[in-house]
């Protein structure tokens, strides 16, 4: 979904969003439509399902309320994570205009006795759903193999790859959810301090 108050952007995204048609597929069967159209643009098919679109008109309806979940969920992060050594949280200039989409943490490796994947691994035997979302592509085989990309091609974002893991966040956590992750950061970060 895209939103825009760009006219030009609109109008490209209306041509794009249907494989560079235009005119849309479905208005084409209209009463004065017409079976005619162009390919403007090698475009795409951005367009959802109607079953996905539906669903996402109704999860708009509660998008404010998710998002003030995800930010409190992300304030006691913060509060709960803030000055254990080996972990950095977020910072975060607005955290209300924030999405919260994800929390992630750095693990310090300095600080600790084990790695982030060690970090990831243990966390994950005490029953807490953490990831990585982000490896950055020039460590992916693709890019790798194509272009011959080495990991310290792009040295901060292999030292960020490296230190990250995204905490769970999501708007149904309890609190009493959310206190079992900081609990379980906070002991495995205390527990191998260097």
């Amino acid at each position: 979904m895209v939103t825009t108050d760009r006219e030009d952007y609109a109008a490209r995204m209306r041509i794009m969003h249907l494989h560079g048609m235009s005119r849309d597929a479905w208005k084409r069967y209209a009463q004065n439509g017409s079976w005619s159209y162009d390919i403007l643009a090698a475009g795409f098919k951005y367009n959802l399902t109607d079953i996905a679109a539906s669903i996402g008109i109704a999860q708009l309806a509660r998008a404010d309320a998710f998002h003030a979940r995800r930010l409190e969920i992300a304030r006691a992060y913060t509060a709960g994570l803030s000055g254990v050594r080996g972990v950095r949280t977020p910072v975060v200039r607005d955290e209300g205009g924030h999405a919260w989409h994800l929390y992630v943490v750095q693990v310090v490796p300095e600080a600790l006795t084990i790695d982030r994947d060690e970090f990831i691994r243990r966390l994950v035997a005490m029953n807490i759903g953490v990831s990585v979302h982000f490896i950055p592509l020039h460590v992916h085989p693709y890019y790798r193999d194509k272009y011959g990309y080495r990991p310290e091609d792009f040295p901060i974002a292999y030292a960020a790859f490296q230190r990250i893991v995204s905490l769970p966040l999501y708007p149904k956590m309890s609190d009493d959810d959310v206190q079992d992750v900081i609990g379980a950061v906070r002991s495995l970060a205390e527990g191998h301090q260097r």
